[in-house]
């Protein structure tokens, strides 16, 4: 049976002005072309499903549910039709109509990859990540290169906290499609969680690892060059860390933790002299520590960071 489905809206993705203008002028075409068909034949709900479809395309939601449930009306198990009504009504932000179509499409159709990554992605945006993991790995099981339900699994695991999951799965992606929207800020995001998991588990050979993929996707986060200056430190390369943390106060002026911790690392190295000047930003900017052996005194590490 050939199926007549929508591509499932992705989260928080949407297309350029210019190329939306563009196949907005396709798409009424379509919508005058299937709307001939429709005329022609009214009680066909393949067609009724074709034209949704080209409404869809053009961002004409309400006009695309209204066929969708008019080919419902004449095929009330038309699994591809309740998935499709699915997608619309998700992009409408009609969620619990959403799910249970979605439901009702997989009940008829349990093979339907459409509807699975649709429910999963719009449960793990409501919170129910458990439950939408399951729709998205299914999802995967069956169209291993269903880029967006692996984008949408990636950051279900990161909200959930599974780093190593989170991190795999949207690598995966990064190598199949580095310029897939949204993706270089979210493998960048789990890979700087999971390099804080790892030194808080004492493991800074592997967290710096995790830090430097983080840093080479979001070279301009204060955060992770002053991590990677932690797994640095943590490794007694002190050159190193100094840079790092150079770098990080190049970004961030205010980064008291950066700050502080250089002045550190230059005092170690016996450079006091220029380590003074960032002991007294930090006293200036950190009202309870209102003098240089204060500063000195004090401790920042990772845990500012998990806050």
């Amino acid at each position: 049976m050939i199926r007549h489905v929508f591509c499932v809206v992705l989260l928080l993705l949407a297309l350029p002005a210019m190329a939306k203008e563009r196949y907005n002028f396709w798409a009424k075409e379509k919508i005058r072309y299937h709307d001939t068909r429709v005329k022609n034949d009214p009680y066909n709900p393949q067609l009724r499903v074709l034209l949704a479809n080209a409404y869809y395309g053009d961002g004409s939601y309400y006009e695309a549910a209204v066929q969708l449930e008019k080919a419902l009306e004449l095929q009330a198990d038309y699994a591809e039709a309740h998935c499709n009504l699915g997608i619309v009504r998700q992009a409408q932000s009609m969620v619990v109509d959403a799910e249970n179509h979605y439901r009702e499409a997989l009940r008829l159709d349990s093979t339907l990859v459409d509807a699975m990554a649709g429910l999963g992605t719009m449960m793990c945006a409501s919170g129910r990540q458990a439950e939408g993991i399951e729709f998205l790995e299914s999802t995967l099981l069956r169209d291993a290169q269903r880029d967006d339900a692996r984008f949408n699994l990636g950051v279900a695991y990161h909200k959930v906290g599974d780093f190593r999951r989170a991190t795999d799965h949207l690598s995966q992606l990064f190598q199949r499609y580095p310029g897939y929207p949204g993706l270089a800020h979210a493998l960048s995001q789990a890979c700087f969680a999971r390099g804080l998991t790892l030194l808080q588990a004492e493991l800074p050979d592997e967290a710096l690892d995790f830090f430097l993929q983080s840093k080479q996707l979001q070279p301009y986060a204060a955060d992770v060059h002053y991590a990677e200056g932690l797994a640095h430190l943590r490794l007694q390369n002190l050159p190193a860390a100094e840079a790092a943390f150079t770098e990080a106060v190049a970004l961030d002026e205010y980064h008291v933790p950066a700050l502080h911790n250089l002045a550190q690392v230059l005092d170690m190295q016996g450079r006091l002299d220029d380590a003074v000047p960032y002991f007294l930003r930090v006293a200036r900017l950190t009202p309870h520590l209102d003098t240089i052996e204060a500063a000195r005194n004090a401790t920042y590490d990772e845990k500012i960071l998990l806050h």
